[in-house]
């Protein structure tokens, strides 16, 4: 199994991508229980996808995102170009937190 994490678009020079890595690469071992390797892609996430796909070979592609209402990737329709790719395609979308937010002072 292999985590792409796209980088930011808003600032592709952060250490923001490697943050999401360095979190999620534990938890998705202990879910898969299995070794998975990361890649830091392109800002853009299709073509992020696309340079994956060259270089490795991939059975299928799991776009996870935010709660319709704030996905940028969702507005994007990322999922279905990244199914003209040739690949299958499954989508995880967050749920809506029922929680209230905490407000900070």
């Amino acid at each position: 199994m292999t985590l792409l994490v796209p980088r930011p678009y808003w600032d592709p020079d952060t250490d923001e991508a490697q943050v999401v890595v360095e979190l999620a690469v534990p938890l998705l071992e202990r879910a898969v229980l299995a070794h998975v390797d990361a890649v830091i892609g392109d800002s853009d996430p299709v073509e992020a996808v696309r340079q994956l796909i060259a270089a490795t070979e991939v059975d299928e592609v799991i776009v996870s995102t935010l709660p319709q209402r704030v996905s940028k990737w969702l507005h994007r329709d990322v999922p279905s170009r990244v199914q003209a790719l040739g690949l299958p395609v499954t989508v995880v979308t967050a749920e809506q937190s029922s929680r209230a937010l905490i407000e900070q002072s």
